[in-house]
C-alpha cells in the first residue's frame, strides 16, 4: 500500500512536472519536437534561429505596433505575413505596413535625422580634408592611425559602459559627444586654424619625411582636420550603423523584418536627398561667401536635428523597448515560481561575463566570422575604390565650396537611387534567395570596381569627364545596393543570434570590422604610394589587383554564410514553424 501510494504520488508530481514545463514552452515559443505531415511552406523566407544561450521570449502581445496581439490579427504571424497563394507582394507588404504604421513611421523619421547628419558630416569631412594641402593621399593614413584607434577605443567604452548603463543613457551621452565636438570644431578651432597648425612642424615634416610618407606629416600638421574626419567616421558607423540597428532588432519581429527593414531606409534616402540639396544651394541659406560662415550654418543645422533624434530615441524608448522588457521580465519570474513549485530548481541568471569572455564567444561564431569577413571586404573595395575617385575629383574641383556643391549632388543622387532601391527591395527578397540578394553589393563592386581602374590605368585625359561620372555611378549604386539589400540581409541574420551576439557581435563588426576592413586598404595604399613615389596615380594597378583579391573573398564568404542555414529560401530547407506568442 505504501508503495503504492508513493507511486502514485511520484506519478502526479511527474504529470505536474511534465504540464509545467509544456506550459513553460508555451509562454516561451518554444516550437513543438514535430511537425504536421506535408506541411505546406507558409512564408518564401524562413528564420531559422540558432540556439541561444539563454531561453529567448517573445514579444508582449500588448506591445502596441510590434508584438502579437491579443486579437491575434495582426501580420506578425506566418500565415498573416503571407496571405493566401493569389495574393500578390505588395499586398502583402501593404498589410504589414498598415499594421505596424505607429512603430514604422517613428522609426523612418528617425533614421531620417540619423541619416542626414551622417550626409553633412560626410560630404564636410571630405571637403575639408582632401582640398586641404595634400589631398586624398591624406585618406590612408588618417584612416590607419586616427580612425581605427578611435574605433577601437570607442568599442571598449561601449562595452564597458553598455555593462554599468542602460542603451539609452549610452546612446544619449555619444549624441550629446558628437555634437559638443562638431560645435567647437566650427566656433572655435577652424576659425582659429592657422595658429593651431604649426608652420614649424610642417617645415620640419617635409624635410625628415620621404617623398612617399609625406602625406602622414601632413595628417599631424592639420590635427584638427584629422579630428573633424574620425569624428564624421564614427558619426556613421555609432550612431546610424550601430544604435539604430541595435534598437529595430530589439523591436522588430523577425517574421516583419523581410518587408520593414528593406523600408526603414526610405527615410535615409528622403535624408541624403535633402541634406544633398541643402550642401548645393548652401550660399543661399548660409547668406555669405566664406566657407567657415557655411561651415557654421551646417553645423547649427546638425545641432537642431540632433536635439530631434534624442526627442524621437526617448520617445521609441519609452513606447516599444521599456514595455516589452517589463513583460519579458515578468513572465520569466512568472515561470521560476511554477519551476519552483512543481519542485524543480529555479534557474539562476548567468553571470555578466567579461569584455574578453565575450570576445571568445564572438570568435568562435561562424555566422559571426562570415559577417566580420564580409566587413572587412567592404571596407576595404569600398575604400580603394573611392579614394581613386575622389583623387580625380580634386584635380576638378580644387575650391572647397564647389567640392561641397558637388558632393551635394551626388547625396541627392544618391538618396533618389537608394529610395527606388529600397521601394523595389522586399519584393527582391521574397522573389529571390537570400545568396543571391547578398551577392549583388560584391559583385557589383568587384567587377565596376575593376572596370573603374582599368579606365584610370589606360584612358587618355580627354576623358577624364567621362571616368569621373562613371566612378560618381558606381559610388550611387554600390551605396544603394549596400543599404538596400546588403544591410538589410545581414540585420536578418543578426536576428537569428542570441542576445549577446546581437550586440557585442554587431558593435564589434559594424564599429571596428569596417573601420579594421578600411585601414587594411590603407595599409596596402601606404606600400602603393612608397613604390609609387608618393603620386597615387601610379598606385592604381595595384590597387585593381587587391580589388579582385579581396572581391573574390567577399563573394566566398557570403556564400559560406548562406550556407550555413539561419535565412533559408522554403524551396531548400523544410519548413520550420517560427515562435507563436502564447494565446
Amino acid at each position: 500500500m505504501e508503495t503504492t501510494t508513493r507511486t502514485m504520488r511520484s506519478g502526479l508530481v511527474g504529470r505536474q512536472g511534465r504540464l509545467v514545463a509544456a506550459r513553460r514552452d508555451r509562454v516561451l515559443g518554444r516550437p513543438r519536437s514535430f511537425a504536421p505531415p506535408n506541411h505546406p511552406p507558409q512564408n518564401k523566407w524562413v528564420v531559422v534561429r540558432a540556439p541561444p544561450t539563454r531561453p529567448e521570449l517573445p514579444p508582449p502581445r500588448a506591445a502596441s505596433g510590434n508584438g502579437a496581439s491579443a486579437s491575434g490579427g495582426l501580420p506578425s504571424d506566418p500565415e498573416n505575413v503571407t496571405s493566401s497563394e493569389g495574393s500578390t507582394f505588395v499586398s502583402r507588404q501593404l498589410s504589414v505596413l498598415r499594421a505596424k504604421a505607429s512603430y514604422f513611421l517613428p522609426m523612418c523619421l528617425l533614421f531620417f535625422f540619423m541619416a542626414f547628419n551622417n550626409t553633412i558630416f560626410d560630404s564636410t569631412k571630405d571637403t575639408i580634408l582632401i582640398t586641404a594641402i595634400g589631398g586624398a593621399e591624406q585618406i590612408p593614413f588618417v584612416t590607419l592611425y586616427a580612425v581605427l584607434p578611435a574605433s577601437c577605443l570607442f568599442l571598449f567604452l561601449f562595452s564597458v559602459a553598455s555593462k554599468r548603463y542602460s542603451r539609452r543613457r549610452v546612446f544619449n551621452w555619444t549624441v550629446c559627444l558628437f555634437m559638443s565636438f562638431f560645435a567647437l570644431f566650427a566656433y572655435v578651432l577652424y576659425p582659429n586654424r592657422d595658429y593651431l597648425h604649426s608652420d614649424a612642424f610642417a617645415a620640419w615634416a617635409s624635410g625628415a619625411l620621404p617623398q612617399g610618407l609625406q602625406a602622414l606629416g601632413h595628417v599631424v600638421h592639420q590635427w584638427t582636420f584629422t579630428l573633424f574626419y574620425v569624428l564624421s567616421e564614427l558619426w556613421g558607423d555609432v550612431i546610424l550603423s550601430l544604435n539604430f540597428w541595435v534598437l529595430a532588432n530589439e523591436t522588430t519581429d523577425h517574421k516583419d523584418a523581410i518587408v520593414l527593414y528593406p523600408l526603414f531606409g526610405l527615410g535615409a534616402n528622403v535624408a541624403q536627398f535633402a541634406s544633398g540639396q541643402i550642401l548645393r544651394n548652401v550660399r543661399r541659406f548660409s547668406g555669405e561667401m566664406t566657407y567657415g560662415s557655411q561651415l557654421k550654418f551646417l553645423v547649427n543645422l546638425t545641432i537642431a536635428v540632433a536635439v530631434g533624434i534624442l526627442a524621437l530615441h526617448h520617445w521609441l524608448d519609452l513606447k516599444f523597448v521599456r514595455p516589452k522588457l517589463a513583460a519579458l521580465k515578468r513572465r520569466q519570474e512568472e515561470l521560476e515560481r511554477e519551476e519552483a513549485a512543481s519542485g524543480g530548481a529555479a534557474s539562476e541568471p548567468e553571470p555578466k561575463k567579461s569584455f574578453w569572455e565575450n570576445a571568445k564567444v564572438l570568435i568562435s561564431s561562424p555566422a559571426l566570422q562570415c559577417l566580420a569577413a564580409i566587413a572587412l571586404a567592404q571596407g576595404i573595395t569600398t575604400n580603394l575604390v573611392e579614394v581613386a575617385w575622389k583623387a580625380s575629383l580634386r584635380e576638378k574641383f580644387s575650391d572647397p565650396r564647389l567640392y561641397s556643391q558637388f558632393m551635394g549632388s551626388v547625396s541627392s543622387a544618391l538618396g533618389l537611387c537608394t529610395g527606388v532601391a529600397m521601394v523595389v527591395s522586399p519584393t527582391i527578397f521574397l522573389k529571390c534567395t537570400w545568396r543571391q540578394v547578398a551577392s549583388v553589393n560584391p559583385n557589383l563592386m568587384l567587377w565596376g570596381g575593376l572596370a573603374f581602374f582599368l579606365a584610370m590605368i589606360f584612358g587618355s585625359p580627354q576623358i577624364q569627364g567621362g571616368i569621373i561620372l562613371g566612378g560618381t555611378a558606381l559610388y550611387i549604386f554600390g551605396r544603394a545596393s549596400k543599404f538596400s539589400l546588403l544591410k538589410p540581409a545581414e540585420e536578418m541574420v543578426y536576428i537569428t543570434l542570441d542576445d549577446n551576439a546581437r550586440r557585442s557581435g554587431k558593435a564589434a563588426i559594424d564599429v571596428v570590422g569596417s573601420q579594421m576592413g578600411k585601414s587594411l586598404s590603407s595599409l596596402m595604399q601606404q606600400v602603393f604610394l612608397i613604390f609609387g613615389q608618393g603620386k597615387i596615380q601610379r598606385t592604381y594597378p595595384m590597387m585593381a589587383v587587391l580589388l579582385v583579391a579581396v572581391g573574390t573573398v567577399w563573394i566566398k564568404a557570403v556564400e559560406r554564410l548562406a550556407g550555413l542555414g539561419l535565412v533559408k529560401d522554403a524551396g531548400e530547407a523544410p519548413q520550420v514553424e517560427a515562435p507563436k506568442a502564447a494565446q
